[in-house]
Formats: C-alpha cells, structure tokens, sequence
C-alpha cells in the first residue's frame, strides 16, 4: 500500500492538513475512520476531529455508516462527496486544446475540444479558451459555485511566477502570452498554470489511488516529447519549473535514424518520434492509414436529462498494406506493446 502524505500539527498549517486529510479520504473507496486518518495521516486525534469537522460542513465528505472494531464506540466511516466541487482542466497542445470537468474524485463528467487558436492576437487565446471553459460548466449543468478553478496544463516554456506561455517550440506564435492572469479575469475562477509533462505527473499519482509509487519518471508523448518525474511523493519541477524537456536526449535511433540532428544512427529522442515524421516513415514503408472520421459521439453529462451529441475525430486502426519483397525487413503488423 502506498504511503499517505503525511501532515503537522501546527495551527498556520490548516489549509495544508484538510488537503492531507481529504486526499487520505479521496485514495480509500471503502472509506475511513477518524482513528484510521490520524494513523496514515499522522495528526493527532484532534487535528483530524476539527479537519474533518470542516470539511463535512463544506460539503466535501460524509458520514456513512459505522464499523466495529473491538471494544468500544464503533467507529464513523468517513467518505467523499464527490459532486460536492469541481474542476476545469485545459490542455493546450499544439493540434488541440482539451477541456475537461472533474469532480472532486477526478472523474469526468464533461469534456470539449477546440482548435488551438493562434496567439498572434493574445487577447483572441483567452476569449476562445474562457468561452470554451464558461460553455463546458453550462453544458455539464452543475453549480457555478462549486467549482474550484481552472488548471491549464501548456507546453514550455513557461514562466509560472509570472503565469506567461513564454515561446513553445511547437507554438511559434504564443510568445509571453499571459495566460494565467487573462483567463482569471475572463472567466472569475483561480487559475493554475503548468507545464504539461509535471501535471501529466500530478495526474498519474492523482489516479493511481492506493498503488501509487513514490518514485516514478512519466513518459509523456505528444506533438512533443517530455518526462515527468516524481521524487518522494512530490513532482520536480526543477529551479523554473520546466523540468522535464527529455525530447534533446541523444540515443540510437536505429530504424528511425536520419534526424536533421543526428549523426548516423545517433540523434535526438524526440526527433526521432515525432507524430508527423513517424506517419511519413510508415508511409514510405507501405502503411497506408485511411483519414481520421468525424463520427458522433455520445457524452452524458451528470445533471442533464438527455445525452450531449458532439463530434470529435475518431481515428480508426490502420491496416497493413505490405509492401513487394525488396529483400529488406517489412512491417508484419504485430503490437510491440
């Protein structure tokens, strides 16, 4: 079992132990006890009573039956709420920028996609992306106020001091767009700004519940290529927070050799992957992939009536064309995963 974030009982740290203690309660689906969050959690009895007091009255957890444990009083289960608050995530990716409505237990109960505008005009990035955000809650049908905020997750460069998308590579336009402070005002939530490889990180240890590893690396492939790392429970994000660009390491590219980068086989990792050169080389070695469908797809939201329709590209398998005997190897179709 993985360990539990650990608190302090100290006063000025309230903020710090609800979120230690709701997390404890968020990570065990059967739910707690008082008892059983001051062992994972290490705050004292007290602590942990006048925690969860808070956090029942805002609506966060439960009570929810009782347990018997030997001798004495049976023990309160504590549990979440998860449609008690809720979350935007964005993801800004060079193809696409991706929206998501969470629920406190990290469920989807709404998502969107628009294309990613250019930032030419910095003010035309914020009104597509807090319109997109506004028309997300509105659809999903859930209550304006409980929703924490918003979390963009942006390709780096970024200056998250500051909230500035500075110069991503993959993005030539978005030059010291500030995206943080712009968005906040457009849409009245708090906005969190990140870099995409750490909250790819974040969301991993997020999800993985119980079974969550202290120490892992996240490999992160997109239009780019990154690496989350996570040390002791806690993403590194390094001296700017921009840890992570992993796309320069040269290795041996072997079959995907001839990078503008590389030296004979030797080149840059990311490189060698990227999505657009990979779909050329299958080309030229006779996979043929037909165009991605726009198909219907059904989305259904948690307060509605009836189901969402929207359309997003649905890209199907590719079959294998094989090529006529050169004397050289050919794709056999097999999964290498």
């Amino acid at each position: 079992m993985a360990e539990h974030r650990r608190g302090a009982n100290l006063p000025s740290i309230g903020g710090f132990n609800r979120t230690v203690v709701l997390d404890a309660v968020r990570r065990s689906p059967d739910g707690l006890s008082r008892v059983e969050l001051a062992s994972r959690t290490g705050l004292s009895a007290q602590t942990v009573s006048n925690v969860t007091r808070f956090l029942i009255e805002a609506g966060m957890i439960v009570e929810s039956g009782t347990v018997v444990a030997g001798r004495g009083k049976p023990r309160t289960i504590l549990r979440l709420e998860p449609g008690s608050r809720y979350a935007v995530g964005v993801h800004v990716d060079p193809a696409v920028v991706t929206y998501v409505l969470l629920d406190l237990a990290g469920t989807v109960v709404a998502s969107s996609t628009t294309s990613t505008p250019t930032a030419d005009d910095p003010s035309e990035v914020v009104r597509t992306i807090g319109s997109a955000v506004d028309g997300l809650i509105a659809d999903a049908g859930v209550d304006v106020d409980g929703v924490l905020g918003v979390g963009i997750a942006s390709p780096g460069p970024i200056d998250v001091d500051a909230g500035i998308v500075v110069d991503p590579p993959f993005l030539p336009r978005w030059r010291d767009v500030p995206l943080r402070d712009a968005l906040a005002e457009a849409t009245g939530y708090p906005v969190l700004l990140e870099k995409d490889v750490t909250a790819a990180a974040v969301g991993e240890m997020f999800l993985a519940g119980e079974s969550s590893a202290r120490n892992f690396a996240f490999v992160y492939f997109g239009t780019g290529f990154g690496v989350g790392l996570v040390v002791d429970h806690e993403p590194v994000r390094g001296v700017g927070s921009n840890a992570g660009d992993a796309g320069h390491i040269m290795v041996d590219q072997r079959s995907l050799a001839g990078t503008l980068d590389g030296s004979g086989t030797r080149g840059e990792v990311g490189a060698a992957v990227a999505p657009d050169r990979l779909v050329r080389i299958a080309r030229e070695r006779g996979w043929r992939c037909p165009a991605a469908a726009t198909l219907p797809v059904r989305s259904r939201p948690a307060v509605r009536s009836r189901p969402v329709v929207r359309s997003r590209p649905v890209v199907r398998p590719c079959p294998v064309v094989r090529p006529r005997p050169t004397g050289r190897s050919r794709p056999t179709g097999r999964s290498t995963r």
